[in-house]
């Protein structure tokens, strides 16, 4: 982000201790962290030009830091210029006509059913204990001139309103309380400049009280919060971002890590979530996967809803690495919660792959099959790493005795990407060890370590000046680019990288002997202002002159993940994840792949 914006996290602080508030004795101490409803920045890519027009949308970036949509409103919205950092309402000569911005609060703005309530604004299964309230709110904005906020329900009754005066051309922060108890639906946030108006805004936030529990809670509680924001509980799939239209385009690995990390919000030692509201979602989600059209076996990487029926989104793949992402997901979440039923079920549906006839020349599973399901695609899984090894366990599933071909550079992620040595820890325990295995000869442990040392000393020698090198922010990873419009895969064996995808911190936190290290990194991000109470951001750049604050269910599901692992090493209680693989029998069996002598659960995890 630029200069300004960096200042702008410290004047946040600053204004953040002096407006929490002082609990009154018996009272509950809370903290306040500002979240963004949106931050008015633009991206562009090397020497491109805005478009003719004063205001320029990226269809890759039209949401709000929520998550959600919004849009422009009043007579004399054609006087909005959104071409910089900050936008700027020209109304100086127009006494008589008034303009500004909408921004829902919740899902897209004509879903009238999705409302925030400021006492409760995490999703409603969340228990009590791990809900915020939304206390205050912020303007950033400069005059001269006269900016009304209001907040309305879905119906348009305004059920808060405030009018700040600005005078000059300086920029100011205006900070209101907001009365909680009115606000149990709100819908829509509206800024709107006042006739006669020359001023410029540069944000809105919420202030958020967060209870006074412990952060590896808060941090497993808010992580998990942002991918269930993905979900959509009556379909039972989960969207791929939070923003998207429910039914346009949802992920199935996503959905897998979902339903296993509602599993782990269901752990009696946290009761994040009711059991019954897991088995609920982890059934429904069951029986609208066991419904899809399959190809050879595979799931669809990607679906979408046409008429009343899901089927695979188009140009999209039936895919190896999903299906086996999903499966063991649900299969872990299933046994976790008592539903055997559904457990063997999917059990059956794993051991319905044709694992022969998706084999390539070499030997190696391929990554899947075309739209059609009739072709095989022509790469397969033959680098090593942690998605490869959920590929191999899922064919041991599938046929216990299947031929499975070594991998190619054993023990060397591609491109020394973070997230490749770690995916499969977050389902399974077995390669948190220093042991040879079986397949490939890798002692997993030692390699995993070595990758996070890595991680941790690129920065403060490719650039030790820098905020990230600075404050230990890591992550050469792979998720959206910095302008929210295409993959983007990076590591440590590449030179000139600066774009940070903060999910491998928590990926790989149970690494550090001392959780506490971790939890420490994790507050520092959160008052940089990468980790607000919505979550992680998906990605940032070293430098501190960019962030993109995109809720992406895939790597909300890694985090959610770790940080349930990083929650359970840090109070030493079982976690109940790995437990939950330790004690399958058919897991058990597949893994022998790696360890002929893996382990089954004996007792409490350490």
């Amino acid at each position: 982000m630029p200069p300004r914006f960096t200042l702008l996290f410290f004047i946040l602080l600053l204004h953040a201790g002096a407006a929490l508030p002082v609990a009154a004795a018996g009272e509950e101490a809370r903290r306040i962290i500002w979240q963004p409803v949106q931050r008015y920045f633009i991206r562009r890519q090397g020497s491109e030009q805005p478009p003719l027009g004063k205001r320029r949308l990226n269809s890759f970036n039209a949401y709000t830091h929520l998550g959600t949509d919004f849009g422009f409103h009043g007579p004399a919205e054609h006087e909005i210029e959104w071409v910089t950092d900050e936008v700027k309402v020209h109304l100086g000569q127009q006494p008589d006509t008034w303009a500004g911005m909408w921004h829902s609060l919740a899902g897209q703005a004509r879903h009238t059913d999705q409302v925030l309530d400021f006492a409760r604004p995490f999703p409603a299964a969340i228990a009590d204990l791990c809900q915020p309230r939304i206390s205050q709110i912020m303007l950033e904005a400069g005059g001269p001139g006269r900016i009304k906020i209001e907040i309305k329900n879905a119906a348009g009754t305004i059920l808060w309103e405030r009018l700040t005066p600005l005078a000059g051309d300086k920029m100011v922060m205006s900070a209101y309380p907001l009365p909680v108890e009115q606000l149990h639906a709100a819908k829509i946030l509206v800024w709107t400049a006042e006739p006669g108006s020359e001023v410029t805004v540069r944000g809105i936030h919420l202030g958020i009280e967060v209870r006074d529990m412990p952060r590896d809670l808060y941090c497993f509680s808010a992580s998990y919060a942002k991918l269930l924001r993905c979900h959509n509980l009556h379909s039972g799939f989960t969207r791929d971002r939070a923003h998207l239209d429910e039914g346009a385009f949802e992920s199935l690995a996503a959905t897998g890590l979902m339903l296993l990390s509602t599993a782990a919000a269901a752990d009696p030692e946290l009761a994040v979530v009711s059991p019954q509201f897991a088995r609920d979602v982890v059934g429904s989600t069951h029986e609208a996967v066991l419904r899809l059209k399959k190809a050879r076996g595979l799931l669809p990487h990607f679906v979408w809803k046409l008429g009343s029926e899901y089927l695979i989104h188009p140009n999209t793949e039936y895919s190896t690495v999903d299906t086996a992402i999903y499966t063991q997901c649900a299969l872990l979440a299933q046994r976790m919660l008592g539903m055997e039923k559904q457990a063997a079920e999917t059990l059956a549906l794993i051991r319905g792959i044709e694992i022969e006839s998706l084999r390539l020349p070499s030997g190696h599973l391929s990554h899947g099959l075309d739209h059609d399901g009739t072709r095989l695609l022509p790469h397969g899984w033959r680098d090593w790493g942690g998605e490869t090894a959920l590929v191999q366990i899922m064919q041991r599933l599938a046929q216990p005795e299947c031929r499975v071909v070594a991998s190619d550079r054993p023990g060397r992620a591609w491109q020394g990407t973070g997230f490749i040595p770690e995916i499969q820890s977050l389902l399974h325990p077995d390669f948190d060890r220093d042991q040879a295995d079986a397949l490939d000869g890798v002692h997993w442990k030692p390699v995993r370590h070595l990758m996070l040392g890595a991680q941790q000393a690129y920065f403060p020698k490719a650039m030790p000046s820098s905020p990230a090198a600075r404050l230990g922010i890591h992550g050469l990873s792979a998720g959206e680019n910095q302008h929210g419009n295409a993959y983007h895969v990076s590591g440590v064996d590449l030179t000139g990288q600066t774009l940070i995808h903060p999910h491998y911190i928590l990926m790989s936190a149970t690494l550090d002997p001392d959780p506490a290290r971790v939890l420490g990194l994790l507050e520092r991000l959160e008052k940089a202002g990468y980790f607000p109470p919505w979550g992680l951001v998906e990605n940032l750049t070293a430098d501190g002159s960019s962030y993109l604050p995109m809720n992406g269910a895939l790597n909300a599901g890694f985090e959610a993940l770790g940080a349930y692992h990083l929650l359970a090493k840090n109070r030493r209680i079982p976690d109940t994840v790995h437990e939950a693989s330790l004690r399958c029998p058919d897991i058990r069996q597949a893994m022998t792949l790696f360890f002929p002598e893996a382990p089954a659960a004996t007792g409490p995890s350490q």
